[in-house]
């Protein structure tokens, strides 16, 4: 379609007019993907939200109920349950707004995509590989893939933020007074959710919430004493190579037995009452260099740094370096010199 542009209709297009028919046919075609990429995550996305809700209420409750003796925890339905994770802010936004909006934003992209190839004088063939990606990085690199991506990680991020809100309704009818933040003991796990983990809040009082950011996976724990009981899981393992040739720390399941082996992976499990910083504390140096960054991982073992203190306890933001300098220029010259 593309190519059978006149160059009067390019540059219609560029300028986000369609007056010809072909300029009508194509703009159809991209808001005729857009609106089956709608249909498509909000049609799944609804149903199995509200399934979502019921059964980790009932689950959280169901394992409550094998330790706790008492009547059988009531909660509310599945239906009431998604509404008020609908209702609160997820980042400041609310779920159903985020997910009717991201095929919106994604087809907005395509037509930035095509305009951008368009006004750079790209082929077409340019044009369609910025949309499809490279065969030899097997589409990665295309704002399709990119599109795959974006909605995983939007409905990972808000599959967590209604597991947590069903999961402290069950809290409040349990009567549990605290909450206790849970993140996971692993590489992958961000310094601002290291440094919150195991923080003690009274489960009526303002507290960060469960999720922080995109792909969170941190999570809240009733608690009747400010304690945690049993074991949490942990893994540490090395950063792997991507496809790409960058390297970064992965999940289990994402990498293949090679890939365990050279990063030295280690499973098992720890007390719950292990915070990410004691855990941290017990790891060697290659795992800490590799999560913490040299810099900061020489203010961590030089400097005698807690994780927390990368971490602006306002916002939860890291400190870029030049942050921590201007905070702490003492200790910058005593550990580099400066």
């Amino acid at each position: 379609m593309l190519d059978d542009l006149a160059p009067a209709e390019r540059e219609a297009f560029l300028a986000g007019r369609y007056t010809t028919d072909r300029l009508k046919a194509l703009r159809a075609t991209i808001d005729g993907w857009g609106s089956a990429l709608n249909e498509a995550v909000t049609g799944v996305w609804g149903p199995a939200a509200q399934a979502l809700a019921g059964y980790e209420a009932g689950h959280v409750a169901a394992v409550i109920g094998e330790v706790i003796d008492g009547p059988p925890i009531k909660v509310p339905s599945a239906q009431a349950l998604y509404r008020r994770a609908a209702l609160k802010p997820l980042m400041g936004e609310h779920v159903e707004r985020m997910i009717k909006g991201f095929s919106a934003d994604t087809t907005q992209r395509v037509y930035v995509t095509v305009r951008q190839g368009m006004a750079s004088g790209q082929t077409t063939a340019e044009i369609m590989r910025a949309l499809r990606g490279t065969t030899e990085l097997r589409g990665e690199d295309g704002l399709i893939f990119a599109a795959k991506r974006d909605v995983e990680r939007l409905v990972r991020t808000a599959r967590n933020h209604i597991a947590d809100v069903a999961s402290d309704e069950v809290y409040e009818a349990l009567g549990a007074p605290y909450v206790v933040r849970v993140a996971s003991l692993e590489g992958r796990t961000c310094k601002s959710c290291a440094a919150l983990d195991g923080k003690v809040y009274k489960r009526d009082e303002p507290r960060p919430p469960a999720t922080l950011h995109p792909n969170c996976r941190c999570r809240y724990a009733p608690s009747f004493d400010g304690e945690m009981v049993g074991n949490r899981p942990f893994m540490r393992a090395l950063k792997v190579k991507k496809r790409d040739g960058t390297d970064r720390f992965r999940s289990l399941g994402d990498m293949t037995k090679k890939q365990r082996e050279a990063a030295g992976l280690q499973t098992g499990q720890v007390a719950a009452g292990t915070t990410y910083a004691d855990w941290f504390g017990r790891q060697d140096a290659a795992f800490q260099r590799e999560w913490l960054g040299e810099a900061r991982y020489r203010l961590y073992r030089d400097g005698k740094y807690e994780l927390t203190r990368f971490i602006d306890p306002k916002n939860g933001k890291t400190y870029t370096l030049e942050e921590l300098r201007r905070r702490d220029a003492q200790t910058f010259r005593n550990v580099f010199g400066e």
